[in-house]
């Protein structure tokens, strides 16, 4: 999958209202849904954090027979979106998982790195 925008949107009167979703970060010029709303089956007022993804050249790849391999790309051709509200546990072992993928990373390369957006190194290297 690959990111496509990280919005904000409020839950109000057993709805999500689309039409007032508030964008953090559009990575591919998504800009919302347009005027609607749509049941909600959470029963508290708020607004929540959501994910938008939409399937990638990986998902292809990744995929587990060629079945599955032909719903995706038509996915893509159809330019469906995915949706995920992330709850803080779960960010958490993203975040858990990351760091052991970086630690990993190092062991194999034997170094750290000081680029890109995770730069990684031991102090020692720093000596």
């Amino acid at each position: 999958m690959r990111k496509s925008a990280v919005f904000i949107m409020l839950r109000s009167n057993l709805l999500f209202h689309l039409d007032e979703i508030r964008i953090v970060k559009s990575f591919d010029g998504w800009n919302g849904f347009g005027k609607r709303k749509v049941r909600a089956y959470y029963p508290r007022e708020g607004y929540g954090v959501f994910c938008r993804f939409t399937p990638s050249r990986l998902d292809i790849h990744l995929a587990e027979n060629s079945i599955q391999a032909r719903l995706i790309k038509r996915l893509m051709e159809e330019k469906v979106a995915f949706y995920w509200a992330p709850k803080e546990d779960e960010l958490q072992v993203i975040r858990e998982a990351m760091d052991r993928s970086d630690e990993l990373t190092h062991r194999l390369l034997e170094h750290g790195w000081f680029h890109g957006k995770r730069p990684y190194f031991k102090l020692y290297e720093l000596m």
